[in-house]
């Protein structure tokens, strides 16, 4: 991620959706805490966080957990190697504006996809915004 925000002039602060490679729930965590969504170490705790205040709520919005709104590898499935490229249909549909009903994020202006292949052996990060 650092390589990918560096290139693009960003830092995790800046995106508004993200698409979070979820194969495992540890890749999922160590994914967030690479994206910046919260410390090294922290993963766990962002995820129990975010279930409590779904509890407590009952609801919770795609603003509020802008992360793999397209239902993640739980939502589609693992199809060989293309998860990453359902990641960026969805970024890519999140940024003009094309996601249907409650998934769509009322603003959507930079997007992050991450994919992995192997035991975190190869990564890959697209860095993707919407110019006005």
């Amino acid at each position: 991620f650092r390589k990918a925000y560096e290139e693009a002039g960003c830092t995790g602060k800046d995106i508004d959706w993200f698409g979070i490679y979820d194969c495992y729930p540890i890749c999922f965590v160590r994914g967030l805490e690479a994206a910046g969504l919260c410390a090294q170490g922290e993963g766990g705790e962002y995820v129990e966080a975010m279930y409590k205040k779904l509890v407590q709520s009952g609801n919770l919005s795609c603003d509020e957990i802008p992360i793999n709104t397209h239902g993640g590898l739980l939502g589609f499935g693992a199809p060989w190697e293309a998860p990453a490229l359902f990641s960026v249909v969805e970024a890519c549909d999140q940024l003009t504006g094309r996601v249907q009903g409650e998934q769509q994020l009322s603003y959507c202006n930079s997007a992050v996809v991450y994919g992995n292949g192997g035991i975190f052996s190869a990564s890959a990060v697209a860095v993707l915004e919407q110019k006005d």
